[in-house]
């Protein structure tokens, strides 16, 4: 995986070659990517550039060696988020988890962080880079490099660094060893430490056109009709498009369960007996894991927002495909001036509480019992 190989961030790329070639390229860096746009990909792909000449790579490019392969140089050093797991249950460090995080880079570069834990089987857990991480890095960054050139440090979630795990990290910046490259990944720039951001050169990547993403879709194997879909629901957000495509059967369970939600609410006003129906819904979604939750509030969000479209008839922004027959035409008119920002609120409230480990059960019954109520809202 090198820089060429990147999608989009054209702009970017041929900044970063060039300051490169001219050996110019900051000793820090930081690449913010909001969702699934490249970063990580473009991290590791800038590091290979350092860490590979072009006599060194071609005897490996000749024997056909996997992506994998080039992410084992001695001198490229990779950080990120880790947690417990079946077969870490205690201190989890990197070192326990970089063999999956070289599979996962070279499988799945456009993926996010929730992507990754669930990879690891930590889907309810938050991950983590500890201060002993830090400390660790410090050390084999002082050693000697192995090939005489560059060390390069990639670390995937540094906007996730607690502030002991920050200062340790901000002496090591600060104070590199001699030919030492630092980049940096972040999904959110506000949670970047301060003192962090200001010793990096930030760099944001752009979404990446429908085009593009329809482009990568096809050449997965992905039917042109779901391709155009999730291209234009995507955001700019190949990784995003990718995991809609890689999981089209969770795709139909999310709406599945929205569209019960949405049934058993209209039919709870004035009938109690049907309240029994969404707490068995609530239950369900009770059980299913933090990650499954989110991702289907996303899905919803974004199932009520294209129904405000089809309601105010603007047809041309409306990218809808159902994958279980439902007619969103028939459900638009409830969509209205007189609740859409009220739906909008509690699919975004519920996300939150979700993120914030929230009883699935109480949050859901809670959730489904305010659908009820703003659904059957008359228009303004």
């Amino acid at each position: 995986m090198f820089i060429n190989q990147i999608r989009g961030q054209e702009p970017l790329k041929k900044t970063l070659l060039s300051s490169l070639q001219s050996s110019q390229l900051p000793h820090s860096q930081c690449f913010i990517d909001s969702s699934g746009r490249g970063g990580l990909a473009l991290a590791v792909a800038l590091a290979l550039e350092i860490l590979w000449d072009e006599e060194s790579l071609a005897p490996h490019l000749n024997k056909g060696k996997e992506a994998s392969f080039f992410l084992e140089h001695p001198d490229l050093h990779l950080i990120f988020p880790v947690a417990t797991s079946a077969s870490v249950s205690s201190k989890p460090k990197c070192s326990d988890y970089i063999k999956q995080f070289r599979s996962f880079v070279s499988e799945a570069p456009y993926g996010g962080s929730n992507d990754w834990m669930l990879s690891i089987g930590s889907e309810n857990k938050q991950g983590n880079i500890s201060v002993d991480e830090i400390d660790l890095l410090f050390k084999a960054l002082h050693l000697k490099s192995f090939s005489g050139g560059a060390k390069v440090c990639v670390l995937w979630g540094v906007d996730k660094l607690n502030v002991q795990s920050g200062n340790k990290l901000l002496k090591l910046i600060e104070e590199p060893p001699e030919k030492t490259f630092f980049i940096f990944v972040a999904e959110n720039e506000l949670d970047l430490l301060p003192t962090i951001k200001s010793r990096c050169q930030l760099s944001s990547l752009k979404p990446l056109s429908a085009d593009i993403i329809k482009e990568e879709l096809l050449n997965q194997g992905c039917e042109e009709n779901l391709a155009v879909f999730y291209a234009a629901n995507a955001e700019g957000s190949l990784g995003k498009a990718l995991e809609s495509f890689q999981n089209t059967e969770q795709q139909r369970e999310y709406e599945t369960l929205f569209v019960q939600c949405l049934r058993a609410a209209f039919k709870a006003s004035g009938n109690k007996s049907v309240v029994i129906d969404l707490m068995s819904w609530a239950n369900t979604m009770g059980a299913l894991g933090r990650t499954l939750q989110k991702e289907f509030l996303l899905y919803s969000l974004h199932f009520i927002r294209q129904a405000l479209l089809v309601s105010y008839q603007t047809s041309s922004l409306v990218h809808f495909q159902s994958l279980t027959g439902f007619k969103i035409e028939k459900f638009a008119p409830f969509v209205h001036s007189g609740n859409a920002q009220e739906l909008i609120e509690l699919l975004e409230e519920t996300c939150y509480a979700v993120d914030r480990n929230a009883n699935g059960k109480i949050l859901f019954s809670d959730f489904a019992l305010r659908m009820t109520r703003i659904l059957n809202k008359k228009e303004l």
